[in-house]
């Protein structure tokens, strides 16, 4: 159930499940209170609208200690802020995200442009699921050759 890789291992990507934010923000949620889900570990894929929300982050530690995970691994997570993103259908969600994550969005993804998110499912409330995001993947820039080609 790590979050983070320890530095000499690189990032899993493929422990992530493809998953539809439609879909996921279809899904019931509470009227009140928290669900909690199995940090289910998602791949999503949707435009980026603002780099940076505040949210309540206050709920990630709580949920993580409900789920199960290690004081050392909650406090491992940092994450003070919450990006909104589109999904498909045009809806915006606002996912945590971590911010050793965060930093490095504005310098590799435009607002506006798509993205792949890494996320774990932790919880949902009435506002909607709780996705922690643990990585992304920029749009690949074509090289040289490539538009050279074209």
């Amino acid at each position: 159930m790590a979050l983070l890789a320890p530095p000499a291992l690189a990032f899993d990507f493929c422990r992530y499940q493809a998953a539809d934010l439609d879909d996921v923000l279809a899904q019931r949620h509470p009227q009140t209170g928290l669900d909690l889900y199995r940090a289910t570990p998602l791949r999503l894929e949707f435009k980026l609208v603002s780099y940076e929300e505040t949210c309540a982050v206050q709920s990630i530690p709580l949920a993580m200690r409900m789920l199960g995970f290690t004081e050392e691994q909650i406090d491992g997570v940092q994450a003070t802020r919450c990006i909104k993103v589109r999904s498909a259908k045009g809806k915006e969600a606002r996912l945590f995200i971590q911010d050793v994550v965060r930093a490095h969005l504005p310098g590799e993804v435009p607002l506006g442009g798509p993205v792949t998110l890494f996320a774990i499912h932790l919880f949902r409330t009435s506002e909607g699921p709780g996705l922690l995001v643990n990585e992304f993947e920029a749009p690949k820039k074509p090289d040289k050759s490539d538009v050279a080609a074209a």
